[in-house]
């Protein structure tokens, strides 16, 4: 159950019909249409009757069932008013303390950039082929926060053996920024497969990354990480 729904069918209905009240009271402007407004009393008033059965001494089984199917669409019904009119103006906050809602919070959690690091275990999975575990970098773990460290950004490039002419994107010296590394892309997985090209098996992968917020905002790079291409 929604936090917001109280946990009783006595409270479910309670606040139904003060829904219902407060709609009808000022809620001119909010733009629930009449036959909403309808369906929704329908529903009260079928909730309101299998309830009064199902406390008397009649009570059944076929009475329990019915009252869990009528007061399921009374939920369900408020769910969808509460979510398709309550969740955007012209309601006050005066109109959502009527409504027995919270006040919704307006104010924007501080989005900080991120500040552990995130670096890969790597693993093979066939020819040209390496995955990279994520994993945060050792003594980092503590500087993680969900609500910044949402994605990934990694970098990453070739570089043939000696001797070995380069093509493509290939490095063309050992890389010292990650700004040198061609490739890059972003995830939110705990591990990705990398695909090279089959001519690049033999060659050294370099790799690094960062973590990035919701913001676009970059945490500090790893230190670079390298192996050799299957």
């Amino acid at each position: 159950m929604a936090d917001w729904m109280p946990g009783t069918r006595e409270g479910q209905l309670n606040m139904a019909k003060v829904w219902k009240n407060t709609i009808q009271s000022r809620g001119t402007g909010w733009g629930i249409p009449a036959d909403i407004m309808s369906e929704f009393g329908t529903a009260i008033q079928n909730a309101e009757a299998i309830l009064q059965i199902a406390l008397s001494g009649d009570r059944t089984s076929t009475i329990t069932t019915e009252c869990q199917r009528l007061f399921g669409a009374l939920v369900e019904k408020m769910r969808f008013i509460k979510d398709r009119y309550f969740k955007k103006p012209p309601l006050m906050d005066e109109d959502f303390t009527a409504l027995l809602l919270s006040v919704p919070d307006t104010t924007r959690s501080p989005r900080g950039v991120p500040k552990a690091q995130k670096t890969a275990e790597i693993g093979r999975s066939g020819a040209a082929m390496l995955i990279l575990n994520y994993k945060y970098a050792e003594g980092t773990e503590s500087l993680a926060d969900p609500r910044t460290d949402i994605r990934l950004q990694v970098r990453y490039g070739v570089l043939p053996p000696p001797g070995i002419e380069s093509s493509g994107m290939d490095l063309l010296k050992v890389p010292i920024t990650p700004e040198e590394l061609p490739i890059v892309f972003a995830t939110k997985r705990r591990k990705d497969i990398v695909n090279f090209n089959s001519n690049d098996s033999g060659k050294t992968a370099y790799f690094d990354i960062r973590i990035e917020n919701g913001a676009g905002e970059y945490g500090p790079w790893c230190p670079m990480f390298h192996t050799i291409v299957p």
